[in-house]
């Protein structure tokens, strides 16, 4: 179960979003100390609510595996997000032997978890970072990084948040939720109305 802090979490940081008239990716990093993220140097949570980060590089050949994700072009949104997907799963993987998150249980199962766990909060945070590092070494042609989504009490659903991104085309919104799943697994990408309206893989 999330603790009284990152429930309190949560719903602070939904509704400062709501006051805010500027919603980017990095506004909302910004809400967790996280600056702009590069290969060389970005910030990883390794704990509930991102209470604890990591400071972290990717190595000329760690980000040459991610690059080569997408060496063959998608030729389609469609394609990007899946690429996207595998993307995401493979830099948790790299990120987790650095802060030691490899074996972050699916969703918040603490039941024999080693290592750190992470919950949605740091989930979507991580995410957000990894979508934003895409964007900026020029892996996203169809997509941008869009502002991380939250369902809750005004969608009668659990609190709960996620990375986005946003299809340049027609300004499609889309989840990309690494939470559902263990460490280092493939994100579930949908529509963020799919996603709030209570999406579970299960």
């Amino acid at each position: 179960m999330r603790t009284i802090f990152t429930l309190l979490s949560l719903i602070t940081l939904h509704l400062a979003g709501c006051a805010t008239t500027t919603r980017t990716p990095l506004t909302y990093l910004g809400h967790y100390q996280i600056q702009a993220p590069k290969v060389d140097g970005f910030v990883a949570c390794k704990s509930y609510g991102c209470k604890k980060k990591s400071w972290l590089t990717y190595t000329t050949e760690e980000w040459q595996e991610i690059s080569s994700i997408f060496e063959t072009t998608p030729v389609n949104a469609a394609q990007e997000r899946e690429r996207i997907r595998v993307a995401i799963g493979r830099m948790e993987q790299i990120i987790g032997t650095k802060n030691d998150t490899t074996r972050d249980n699916p969703r918040n199962k603490n039941m024999g978890a080693r290592g750190n766990q992470l919950d949605c909060i740091a989930e979507a945070t991580n995410t957000t970072v990894s979508l934003l590092l895409l964007e900026k070494e020029g892996l996203l042609r169809f997509h941008k990084t869009g502002y991380p989504q939250h369902r809750g009490l005004l969608h009668l659903k659990s609190p709960h948040n996620t990375a986005s991104i946003i299809e340049l085309a027609n300004e499609a919104h889309y989840a990309v939720d690494s939470w559902f799943h263990a460490g280092g697994e493939m994100p579930e990408i949908m529509k963020v109305d799919i996603w709030k309206a209570g999406y579970s893989p299960n």
